[in-house]
């Protein structure tokens, strides 16, 4: 038997949901990035074991950068950043840490989330104030 419930699309503007897609996929990857920071500053509790000699690891490297050569730095990449590669070395070898998989996975999630579904929106064009008609995006693309 076929589903008869009648489903009412909402009107929304292309670069409002767009925008709304863009959103949605910044926070994840500010979630991700505060994890890595929450991550980093709770080491000790975490991991205890591997504490004392990550740290060690991550200060002699930090040393070195600082007062045996001049550090550039590529790629978005800060001290920080690399100071949390250094004491995560291990983990991120083995689990590699790829921003643009990371993007995919996000835009992958996005998708069977369901909310950001197109075809729960009808798409219009605000811009018009005369003249409106139905929505014709089906039939043009």
């Amino acid at each position: 038997m076929k589903d008869m419930t009648y489903k009412v699309k909402t009107p929304v503007g292309r670069d409002v949901y767009e925008n709304w897609y863009e959103t949605e996929k910044s926070i994840r990857k500010i979630d991700r990035m505060f994890n890595k920071v929450e991550k980093f500053d709770a080491r000790a509790m975490t991991d205890p074991l591997n504490h004392e000699r990550r740290e060690k690891r991550m200060v002699e490297r930090r040393n070195k950068r600082w007062t045996q050569n001049y550090t550039y730095f590529f790629g978005n990449l800060t001290e920080e950043e690399q100071q949390y590669r250094d004491y995560f070395q291990t983990d991120v070898e083995m689990d590699i840490e790829n921003e643009y998989v990371e993007d995919e996975f996000d835009k992958l999630n996005i998708a069977h989330e369901g909310a950001m579904n197109p075809a729960n929106f009808d798409f219009v064009d605000y811009t018009m104030l005369q003249d409106p008609h139905e929505n014709f995006d089906d039939i043009v693309e």
